[in-house]
């Protein structure tokens, strides 16, 4: 986070809490811009790509709103879903090994993103992304989402998007570890930290505690596989040891000196995941039981 921002909400939130409050909401709303490696740009490149028209942001004109679509191969649908602040080419290592094993790759670069205009969004935009993805598609055969995209992935599939599969990689167990977050960057008092949550969710206008992959856990009632590097420099480990314990059925696995965004290119998690995507429904349900 920029100095100059951090050094405002500090000057607000000593002569004006309401405003250092919606100034907070501002910044929380505000993507950061995300530069491509070289191997990302030529992976994203091999994608076929389409703007799509989208409705229903806060924060754009709908006339002049679109996210932009990229996929590759043909087969049953595999939708890649990225964080905040990355893109699509960040899920794009995965997009030819799973199109090698029969599946057709989709990924987007959600509002404010990649090559998708705009500077802010939220949470619920890039669920209702994923919602129009699926009618497009008629389903999903699986979902592989990455960090913040794994809650607006969860949020979807309890909202009734139809997927036979999801992949969490490198995930917070809930909205409130991402918000906390945030406010330590900011420096935030304990009393605006609970501000800053409250502001946040009214205007998501979901209680903070249905904004949990634990939440949603409870209620998807399915398999999932969980991945999470034991070095991660941004979401420790132990968020997806929380996960796996509450999740019924769930497939754990740990790797070591990837990080965050290592393990979305790392060939051999790769391969973890194409092999239980492969893996027929039924013979999941039944090793969960």
């Amino acid at each position: 986070m920029q100095l100059f921002f951090k050094s405002r909400f500090q000057l607000l939130q000593k002569t004006s809490p309401k405003s250092a409050t919606k100034f907070a909401l501002k910044l929380w709303s505000t993507v950061p811009k995300y530069k491509l490696s070289f191997q990302e740009k030529s992976l994203i490149e091999s994608a076929g790509r389409k703007r799509i028209p989208f409705q229903e942001s806060k924060y754009r004109p709908s006339q002049n709103t679109y996210y932009t679509l990229y996929s590759w191969g043909k087969g049953p649908a595999v939708l890649l879903v990225h964080d905040w602040g990355g893109c699509g080419a960040q899920m794009a290592s995965m997009a030819h090994p799973l199109v090698k094993a029969g599946f057709q790759v989709i990924t987007f670069d959600s509002l404010a993103h990649g090559d998708s205009p705009g500077k802010q969004t939220d949470l619920l935009e890039t669920v209702g992304i994923i919602k129009d993805i699926e009618i497009k598609f008629n389903g999903f055969h699986a979902i592989v989402a990455h960090s913040y995209g794994a809650l607006a992935a969860g949020i979807a599939l309890q909202d009734g998007v139809k997927a036979n599969k999801f992949v969490v990689c490198s995930a917070a167990t809930a909205l409130d570890f991402y918000l906390r977050k945030f406010s330590k960057k900011l420096n935030a008092s304990r009393e605006m930290r609970g501000r800053i949550i409250l502001n946040v969710t009214n205007h998501l206008r979901m209680n903070i505690e249905k904004l949990s992959l634990v939440h949603i856990a409870a209620r998807l009632k399915r398999p999932v596989l969980i991945l999470h590097d034991q070095n991660d420099e941004v979401i420790d480990h132990q968020e997806a040891l929380a996960l796996s314990k509450c999740w019924p059925g769930s497939d754990l696995v740990l790797t070591s000196g990837l990080g965050h965004f290592g393990i979305l290119k790392d060939s051999k998690t790769i391969q973890k995941i194409q092999q239980y995507i492969s893996v027929p429904e039924k013979v999941l349900v039944e090793s969960a039981v």
